[in-house]
């Protein structure tokens, strides 16, 4: 979710109590069409709705915990605005390292910077070992907000069927499963079977919107899934693709594949499967280790 600043001033008035249009574009000092914009964006997003020109607030509890915040204290809408939301949502209970924060938000270096300048002075980012964590601490209300959120947004998303499981998303796809047959791509372990390694799922992975997907995207998207779900099935069946076409996938740097490399030398890693359990899958399918 990506919140502009504007539309952030407008909580604000709605939760300084201001639910009519006009009296919202007069606060804001904006013409009253672009407050329409800004509404029917905000509904999108499931944050408020609007009934005979009155701005109606969702009642969700994110939403109600950030028209707190709003109501006491106003002066962190410049850091959530743009990326800031992204970012904190990402540093929110981990450190992470300039590189981790780059590559798994698409936020750009300098941007980063530019944000962690403005975060400082409010004291919305701590440092620990030249890694870079939200101050959950001096931010309690803030922290509460995120918390929600990133519940929520693991938990729904109106591009996909009631019910269905999030194991990553963007504003541009999604990767999910359900167990009802959907209108979408097959991908990660659904998609398995199109590389020579078939397997019986009691859900189907899905990706929106509908494209065709390369082996290294299939491959990412059941890492999603096994961040989630790290069972001992779903790792043996990840590393069996993995071997079978690492010379494709050997550039990918995740925490899982890191394991799995180690286990493959005949190391013992906590939560993953034995080499000997790996070897007796793999036989199944003609792969050699």
């Amino acid at each position: 979710m990506r919140f502009s600043k504007t539309e952030l001033k407008v909580l604000e008035q709605l939760a300084l109590g201001k639910r009519q249009v006009l009296e919202v574009a007069r606060a804001l000092n904006k013409d009253k069409s672009q407050i329409y914009r800004v509404i029917k964006a905000l509904e999108q997003k499931g944050f408020l709705s609007l009934n005979n020109r009155e701005i109606v607030p969702s009642e969700v509890t994110h939403v109600q915990l950030l028209l707190q915040q709003l109501s006491r204290q106003s002066s962190f809408i410049e850091d959530i605005s743009g990326c800031g939301l992204k970012l904190y949502l990402y540093i929110l209970e981990t450190p992470r390292s300039i590189e981790e924060i780059t590559k798994n938000t698409g936020i750009k270096p300098s941007t980063f910077f530019y944000k962690l300048k403005t975060a400082r002075k409010r004291s919305l980012i701590k440092t620990i070992e030249n890694k870079y964590v939200f101050n959950s601490k001096f931010w309690t209300g803030l922290n509460e907000f995120f918390i929600e959120l990133k519940k929520y947004e693991n938990a729904f998303d109106k591009r996909i069927p009631p019910g269905s499981v999030i194991y990553h998303k963007t504003d541009e796809g999604i990767v999910f499963s359900t167990k009802a047959e959907y209108d979408a791509t097959p991908t990660g372990f659904s998609a398995y079977e199109n590389y020579g390694i078939k397997i019986y799922l009691i859900d189907n992975n899905y990706y929106l919107p509908k494209k065709k997907l390369s082996k290294k995207e299939v491959f990412i998207h059941s890492l999603y899934r096994c961040e989630r779900d790290k069972s001992i099935q779903n790792l043996i069946i990840l590393t069996l693709f993995y071997v079978k076409h690492k010379r494709e996938l050997s550039k990918i740097h995740h925490e899982i594949l890191d394991n799995i490399n180690k286990v493959l030398k005949g190391n013992k890693v906590e939560g993953y499967p034995s080499l000997s359990e790996i070897k007796d899958r793999a036989e199944v399918y003609d792969i050699k280790l």
